[in-house]
């Protein structure tokens, strides 16, 4: 068996795992009922929202390029399209790696820095996250083990902050250091490893400005909050007794958090169990939190796989091609 066919059977045995975790004491009876139930037009209203959302990601791209380069919305929103299509129904997430080489393709751009442009997209994820995390912590009656842990993490989430401001202020030294670790690495593993970290300081040159960072910061809040307004629909579609606000945080920052688990595609099981575990905490019980999770989950899936097949169509690029970029079978027209 492959190294790549292992890594997808890991991928399936862990979803498997997590799905039955937000299984445990679902009463089938109460789920369907609550599904027959539901309030459907909120649902309706999740798809738009969810496309939404690819287009602020698409936007957001654009500022983390700034010192790569500056494309037309169009090729970076049929970039996301694809890539977050990608992620949805291929394997080990092999949208991450469509994405960026898209991109780089069709708007002539070094991928290095393309590439590290997605790092970049990743880090201030993870800081929004953390920091979200840090306030559903604080504003939620939960343990105080787990208002200390939002504390630590929120601590983390400033930690990177520094980090990402402290190498763009000493690029030089950074890319020295690089340098050193990369020539004592392999040269198969260090000349890319060192390249791309030439990729990464050309990208944070986007970062020139305190306001640049407030910037960048403020498009992956918005990114969030936009996120979150497909969660409030779901409590609404399923008349779940969640103040909208408290629940929408809660629930974004943990579903995040659940999806970062390497997973099957397409985040089975791993966002079934975020949202339980964060209806948990407002008291909703299994059964309805269940089929909340697959309605929600429904919704996006349906909006991202929508708004990915008609990039596909416009760009004329064939589902097949776009999993030869992760395998390097053959280039993407």
């Amino acid at each position: 068996m492959s190294r790549r066919s292992v890594r997808i059977a890991l991928s399936v045995a862990i979803s498997a795992v997590l799905l039955g975790f937000a299984m445990r004491g679902v009463n089938w009876d109460e789920a369907l009922a609550a599904l027959g139930a539901a309030n459907y037009f909120w649902v309706v209203l999740m798809l738009p929202v969810t496309v939404w959302t690819l287009l602020i990601r698409a936007q957001r791209w654009r500022v983390f390029l700034h010192a790569v380069g500056v494309p037309p919305l169009r090729p970076l929103v049929s970039a996301t399209n694809i890539g977050f299509m990608a992620n949805m129904v291929l394997p080990l997430r092999i949208g991450e790696v469509v994405r960026p080489v898209l991109l780089a393709r069709r708007a002539e751009l070094p991928l290095s820095g393309v590439l590290a442009s997605v790092l970049l997209e990743r880090i201030f994820d993870m800081f929004t996250i953390l920091f979200l995390f840090g306030v559903s912590a604080s504003v939620v009656e939960v343990s105080d083990q787990v208002r200390r842990w939002g504390w630590m993490l929120s601590g983390l989430a400033l930690a990177v902050a520094a980090v990402i401001v402290l190498i763009r202020l000493q690029e030089h030294l950074a890319l020295r250091l690089a340098r050193h670790i990369s020539e004592l690495l392999p040269a198969r593993i260090g000349t890319p490893a060192y390249g791309f970290a030439q990729g990464f300081v050309k990208a944070l040159e986007m970062l020139d400005s305190p306001m640049a960072y407030v910037r960048a910061f403020g498009w992956s809040l918005y990114l969030w909050v936009a996120i979150s307004i497909v969660y409030v629909f779901g409590f609404w579609a399923f008349h779940l007794d969640v103040e909208p606000l408290r629940g929408a945080l809660v629930l974004t920052t943990l579903v995040a958090i659940a999806v970062s688990v390497p997973s099957a595609p397409g985040f089975i099981g791993s966002f079934q169990l975020g949202c339980v575990l964060g209806l948990r905490i407002f008291g909703i019980a299994e059964s309805p939190a269940l089929a909340y999770s697959i309605i929600v989950h429904l919704s996006q899936f349906v909006g991202v796989i929508g708004a990915g097949l008609y990039s596909l169509w416009t760009e004329n690029i064939s589902l097949r091609e776009v999993e030869a970029v992760e395998q390097r079978d053959v280039p993407v027209a």
